[in-house]
């Protein structure tokens, strides 16, 4: 299993899924060996795992299942303790807009995969819960069941901190209306509306008010505190070159980013960029190449794409190239690790 400064999420995270999905009907040992996962890490809290694993124990979880609202489901028995330090924070806030709030202020503290944001637009608290682009663009499907799980959690969780429900007035996902939305009505009590500009949870605000059960003033702070030295002790550890290879893969869209767009989003300028890339004995196509040989393995494993439509969003011109580069990686042709590959 890698553990990864780049793009990862915490094991707790991990372990609610798969638990959940064993709860349906899923076979532990079949789902963990699917997605990568050695079953016995389960419970060590303080592991981390690749986005790669992550994305891929939702593909194994909603395969072994066959529930096509398997987010939702599991976000309804899903407490705060799953995301660690972070949800006893939330747990011990005073009111419930602080607790989301402190939650999208230390998210960076469980994953790098994800992030929330709150606002207040008159009368309304919004939570937005949004996976990182390539996430939407390696597989739309767990991408979709990440942010369900959060928006139906965001329920149960306010239930456990309140005592009582607490409906939200509207909801809004980036994804297409399935045919069915009768789950959505019955979690969420309001008729979402899809195919929107974000995915968010609109509460009222009076109701974000209410006091949470288990408030503690000085638990609160030791846990914030806590949080804020994990977090600064985990950008510490990383060089110039981790944050530009991070940001090539939180912006990679349709296509690879190249160096006047990585730089634009890092607020620097190409060459200033390289000079620091320099510094560290690195160089923007070194890095670049890192990224699509990590980019490669997530691409080909998804049927619906072919080795030239996978070449052309690493950026390589012509399919032959893609193919010389990652049996250099690899090892393997384009097909043949394809073909190795459980379906």
């Amino acid at each position: 299993m890698e553990n990864t400064n780049q793009l990862w999420v915490s094991m707790p995270i991990i372990r609610n899924i798969v638990l959940g999905a064993v709860r349906r009907g899923a076979n532990l040992e079949q789902l963990c060996q699917y997605a990568g996962i050695d079953s016995s890490l389960l419970d060590q809290g303080d592991a981390l795992v690749s986005f790669e694993i992550g994305y891929h124990t939702w593909e194994a979880a909603v395969a072994l299942t066959n529930d096509p609202f398997l987010g939702l489901h599991i976000g309804q028995e899903t407490s705060a303790t799953s995301i660690g330090a972070a949800g006893y924070l939330m747990e011990s806030s005073p009111n419930l807009q602080t607790a989301f709030t402190n939650l999208a202020q230390f998210y960076k503290a469980f994953t790098a995969v994800y992030a929330y944001s709150t606002e207040v637009c008159q009368q309304e608290f919004r939570v937005y819960c949004e996976p990182i682009s390539l996430w939407n663009e390696l597989s739309p499907e767990t991408a979709r069941q990440s942010v369900e799980i959060s928006m139906s959690a965001s329920i149960h969780i306010i239930k456990l901190f309140t005592g009582k429900y607490t409906y939200p007035a509207q909801i809004l996902l980036r994804s297409p209306q399935p045919a069915d939305i009768s789950e959505y009505v019955r979690i969420f009590r309001v008729v979402p509306h899809f195919n929107e500009s974000c995915n968010a949870i609109v509460f009222r605000l009076s109701d974000m008010q209410q006091p949470v059960i288990g408030y503690n003033k000085e638990l609160n702070r030791v846990f914030a505190q806590l949080l804020q030295e994990q977090i600064l002790k985990s950008q510490s550890k990383k060089g110039f070159a981790e944050e530009v290879r991070k940001t090539i893969l939180q912006h990679f869209l349709l296509t690879m980013p190249q160096l006047n767009e990585v730089a634009e989003q890092m607020n620097m300028s190409p060459r200033t960029l390289q000079r620091k890339l320099q510094e560290e004995g690195y160089t923007f196509q070194k890095v670049a190449e890192s990224v699509r040989r990590e980019l490669s393995l997530g691409l080909l494993r998804d049927q619906r794409l072919t080795v030239a439509e996978v070449a052309y969003k690493l950026g390589y011109t012509e399919p032959s190239a893609f193919q010389r580069a990652f049996r250099q990686w690899t090892g393997q042709t384009p097909k043949s690790f394809r073909a190795s590959q459980p379906v």
